[in-house]
């Protein structure tokens, strides 16, 4: 029984991966689907990063005469539920745009002031004003002084609060009677932020796994759409023999002659020149000169060994004795050839009686 499970087991194993295999129609199906994701979470975070830019809240204050330079607007501010000066504070923009001042206007003060009950008259806006102007105040209230305002001029202010119920008073200081005062201000608030570009990001990271396995079901596609083309059966006939002396390899290191090759100790055994063979010289008495002949031109022989020369340019033929020579080349290798002085020349020694 046990061998019969044994048995089995493997062919399990071929279906399984039979069913996972995918078909080239399925493949394509993928490739589709992959590179559709692409561009859909592409658009997605760039929709997100869109609304992150955009004010979830905005709102618009007016300070003029008749309100004595101060004007006050209660402003609920949303987002994560976190104490403390950190990367989830609230984005708060605040734009003021001075219209007209009188020449008496020293400063305009913004006072951002945390209070549940939002702007009351029971004097504990009043007390925290003061604290927030002599810098004793503490996060997340905020205090912002513009010096010298000039007319017909924008001045953006920013600020970073924690979620909660804010009153926020803008005070135009004036010495005189606060005539003339015309200046508007315009409050942007940007609580979807941080969740917005939280949710960007996370859509950016899954159009790029997206475009991953579009890539990997491109790849597949192609190689069977477009196989590779065969090599011919010469280039592969070149390619096979050159694999097989690559792997066969040199058997060792190439064997040559370390020095000079040992010379013969005497002549070879057949009968061969003892020396250098003599000059050829008159076989008898030269003859007389005909008196009506002209002189003969006077010769001189040269010498046997100043007129041999070696065969080619840069060889050397070492004198070894006995009428023998070898030849060394310029590389230092010798010539395993014996060779013999005839009529001037070195020339290969041959054996009469071969």
């Amino acid at each position: 029984m046990s061998e019969e499970i044994e048995e089995e087991a493997p062919a399990d194993v071929s279906e399984e991966e039979s069913e996972t295999e995918l078909t080239l129609e399925e493949r394509q199906d993928a490739l589709k689907r992959a590179r559709w994701n692409v561009f859909l979470y592409l658009g997605i975070a760039a929709l997100l990063f869109a609304f992150a830019l955009y004010p979830f809240l905005s709102t618009s204050m007016k300070i003029e005469e008749e309100s004595n330079g101060l004007s006050e607007q209660e402003i609920t501010v949303w987002g994560l539920p976190v104490d403390g000066e950190d990367f989830t504070d609230i984005p708060v923009e605040i734009k003021i745009s001075v219209k007209s001042l009188p020449p008496t206007a020293k400063y305009i003060e913004v006072l951002m002031i945390e209070n549940s009950k939002g702007c009351p008259t029971d004097g504990s806006i009043e007390k925290m004003t003061t604290t927030l102007r002599e810098g004793e105040a503490e996060y997340p209230n905020n205090y912002e002084k513009i010096e010298n305002p000039i007319e017909s001029k924008i001045y953006e202010i920013e600020m970073n609060v924690d979620p909660g119920i804010y009153c926020l008073r803008i005070v135009v200081f004036d010495d005189g009677d606060f005539s003339g005062i015309n200046v508007d201000a315009e409050v942007n608030l940007y609580p979807t932020q941080l969740p917005l570009a939280i949710f960007g990001v996370l859509s950016l990271l899954m159009s790029g796994f997206a475009f991953i396995g579009a890539q990997k079901h491109g790849k597949y596609v192609k190689s069977l759409i477009e196989p590779k083309s065969e090599p011919s059966l010469e280039n592969a006939v070149l390619a096979q023999t050159s694999a097989e002396r690559i792997a066969a390899g040199p058997s060792g290191p190439p064997t040559g002659p370390t020095g000079p090759p040992s010379g013969p100790t005497g002549p070879p055994p057949a009968a061969g020149p003892t020396g250098p063979p003599p000059a050829a010289g008159p076989t008898g008495p030269p003859s007389q000169p005909d008196a009506t002949s002209e002189p003969a031109l006077e010769t001189t022989q040269v010498p046997e060994e100043s007129a041999a020369e070696p065969a080619t340019t840069g060889d050397v033929y070492e004198d070894q004795g006995s009428g023998w020579y070898f030849r060394k080349f310029p590389d230092g290798t010798y010539d395993q050839q014996v060779y013999v002085i005839k009529d001037g020349f070195y020339v290969p020694y041959e054996d009469p009686n071969a």
